[in-house]
């Protein structure tokens, strides 16, 4: 059964709620003690908008049963408020936490950041990525603290919104209105970059913004295209540049000293086997956008974008917003699927941590 289809309301929130603001600190990693009896079976939180009906939740229960059975017992608790998963976790109500990416960055900064700008820039790159996800090779970075991760599902493209179809180059966006969302800083850096205007929002009032002419530009996933009726916005004038700036994710991650060990991996190796299951429902979520409203990026103006979003990379790494190794690792599956990318013959400027399985190129 497709798990990912049935409600496009709630994945236009999850994916929307992966650009939720949050603090990028990292929290200080609760102490890990040796454990001296048989644990109990752990409780993960599951954020799903639509509780126990949703298919979050359903998709935690299908992992659920696949922990039992191959040594790894967890129990799903749903949670129908994001900010409040997290916080629960994160003072020790749940053993683990099922959430957006950049709500969970803050708990494993490697996996956090494959959401970056432009850092997977097609479905193929996102195939290999989070397939690599599974790989024995990066436990090193899997682990943060007390916090590991147990896995990364792909949930769509996100793109850029215009209110007139004019608006078809980075010089051009300079002085517009662009939607940024509060207390997201990383954002709002990337809007002043290329000289457009900041405008603080918020997820829940994103599409009333650009719909009602608030904001010339927004920034979000396709899966909203619908629910958030962002065909208000674009009318005639308006459309969907093609070009992906980043891809959304949603990840498991555990508190280690709770489950037994090797149950990171195990959990990892699974959801990476179904990824391309996965991903082929994501895929097919960019068709419900009508063919007249994407606006093609010609070809000569593309190197433009993919600087900028470099730049941005960089220097946000250098900012410890983003993992300088989780870049390395994207700029090597970039190369990969695009090799004649300019980028791939230039030399490496990430701000990379002292541990790092990921080899330069």
């Amino acid at each position: 059964m497709n798990i990912f289809q049935p409600i496009r309301v709630l994945l236009a929130w999850v994916a929307l709620g992966a650009m939720l603001p949050n603090a990028l600190a990292t929290s200080a990693s609760p102490e890990v003690r040796p454990l001296s009896k048989p644990l109990a079976e752990p409780q993960i939180c599951v954020f799903d908008l639509l509780g126990t009906k949703g298919p979050i939740f359903n998709l935690a229960q299908e992992y659920a049963l696949e922990g039992r059975k191959n040594g790894y017992p967890f129990k799903p608790v749903v949670y129908t408020n994001e900010a409040v998963a997290a916080k629960d976790f994160e003072i020790g109500k749940c053993d683990g936490l099922v959430a957006t990416g950049i709500r969970t960055r803050r708990f494993n900064s490697f996996a956090g950041s494959l959401d970056a700008i432009g850092a997977l820039p097609n479905y193929q790159a996102v195939l290999l990525a989070l397939k690599s996800m599974g790989s024995p090779q990066l436990q090193p970075v899997m682990v943060q603290g007390d916090y590991e991760v147990g896995g990364v599902l792909p949930f769509g493209a996100a793109y850029i919104f215009v209110k007139d179809r004019d608006i078809d180059s980075l010089a051009k966006a300079a002085g517009k209105r662009v939607a940024a969302l509060a207390h997201d800083e990383s954002q709002r850096k990337l809007i002043e970059q290329v000289g457009a205007q900041p405008v603080s929002a918020e997820v829940n009032n994103l599409g009333t913004m650009f719909n009602n002419g608030a904001v010339d530009i927004i920034v979000a996933p396709s899966i909203a295209y619908a629910p958030l009726e962002l065909y208000k916005g674009i009318r005639k004038r308006g459309g969907v540049i093609d070009l992906p700036v980043a891809m959304v994710t949603y990840q498991i991650i555990l508190r280690k000293s709770r489950f037994e060990s090797g149950s990171g991996q195990k959990l990892r190796e699974y959801v990476a086997q179904e990824m391309p299951k996965a991903l082929a429902a994501v895929e097919k979520i960019d068709k419900d956008i009508p063919a007249k409203a994407w606006l093609s990026v010609a070809e000569d103006k593309k190197p433009e974008y993919h600087a900028m979003m470099r730049e941005a990379r960089i220097q946000l790494s250098r900012e410890g917003v983003y993992d300088g190794c989780a870049l390395r690792l994207m700029h090597k599956v970039r190369c990969a699927v695009e090799p004649t990318l300019g980028e791939c013959n230039l030399p490496e400027q990430y701000k990379v941590p002292a541990v790092c399985p990921v080899r330069q190129r």
